[in-house]
């Protein structure tokens, strides 16, 4: 009779759909604003995509986001609760810099010939002064023009541009083009190894300011051919960035996020998770709220948990 009953409550269990599972707290917070991405130009180039991209926009995206970077408040309440938590912020432009207030331990920041610090007292990373030699002997190189895509030729001629290819030296040239973006999500990913971020026993935030899409449409305009090679490389230089922190085995999770005037994205990705295309509003404090819940930290931060992502707000 026994054995009868436990096999009828196995056979039950088994016959129901697994209810969804919450995983443990990342390991990792990657925040990368992505300066002059806005919702329509994510929208157009995601359909195109098959990096980076690609693999975040199978998560959540909130087309009518408010362009405001997370970091200040949870940054501060990450040290409170775990003061051995580590917060790094590298960016293209020093105001690009998505805000940790004082709680950063490493900031740098693209000065136009080399990636500098605010911070003076703090310790130098062994990898900032390799890859600004790295960066001074490319940028001292001519580039060659970038092939384009058929999507990319549809945009029109390039002549004004040369299809982004620069004269060794050129300093705006550089700042105009892929190369910068890729330079700073090098740099954050020397920093994730050398400091062995996501590895502790408490969670870390990456902080990643992306400035060249804005250039680039400074220089050239919003629905240019150089945009369109600035959106393909960008999608690659992401992929390679997480397909990185997916060889270090780090449990991460991303939020992207466009900076700018009008709508702007805000995408929440965490890998094996797929979410939906939300056309509800944001407020400032909304996203910094659902980073908070995410990582174990739901009284930390004022604002709406965003149901239909990786936090799990219920």
């Amino acid at each position: 009779m026994i054995r009868r009953l436990v096999l009828a409550v196995a056979a039950a269990v088994l016959a129901c759909p697994a209810a969804a599972q919450q995983p443990p707290p990342p390991k990792l917070l990657v925040v990368i604003s992505v300066d002059g991405l806005s919702t329509a130009l994510f929208d157009e180039y995601r359909a195109q995509s098959s990096g980076g991209f690609a693999e975040l926009a199978s998560g959540t995206e909130f087309r009518n986001g408010a362009p405001a970077a997370a970091g200040n408040a949870l940054g501060h309440a990450m040290k409170a609760q775990w003061p051995a938590s580590r917060q790094v912020t590298v960016a293209g432009a020093r105001q690009s810099m998505p805000s940790f207030g004082g709680a950063a331990d490493q900031r740098w920041f693209w000065t136009g010939t080399r990636f500098e610090t605010d911070q003076p007292s703090a310790r130098v990373p062994k990898v900032v002064p390799k890859v600004n030699a790295a960066v001074a002997a490319a940028l001292a190189r001519p580039r060659p023009p970038l092939e384009p895509t058929p999507f990319c030729q549809s945009k029109g001629p390039a002549a004004a541009s040369g299809q982004l290819a620069r004269r060794g030296g050129d300093a705006a040239a550089f700042d105009a083009s892929p190369e910068l973006d890729g330079d700073t999500l090098g740099l954050a990913a020397g920093l994730v190894d050398e400091m062995q971020l996501g590895h502790g026993a408490a969670p870390d935030m990456l902080a990643i300011g992306l400035s060249a899409t804005a250039n680039v449409a400074h220089a050239y305009g919003a629905q240019s051919e150089p945009m369109c090679l600035q959106l393909t490389e960008l999608d690659r230089e992401i992929g390679d960035f997480l397909a990185l922190l997916d060889n270090r085995g780090i449990d991460y999770a991303v939020a992207l996020t466009g900076s700018g005037q009008g709508q702007v994205p805000v995408v929440l990705w965490r890998p094996g998770f797929r979410g939906a295309s939300v056309d509800a509003p944001l407020a400032p404090g909304d996203l910094e709220k659902t980073l908070a819940v995410l990582i174990g930290l739901p009284a930390a931060i004022e604002g709406r948990c965003l149901e239909g992502t990786p936090a799990f707000c219920s």
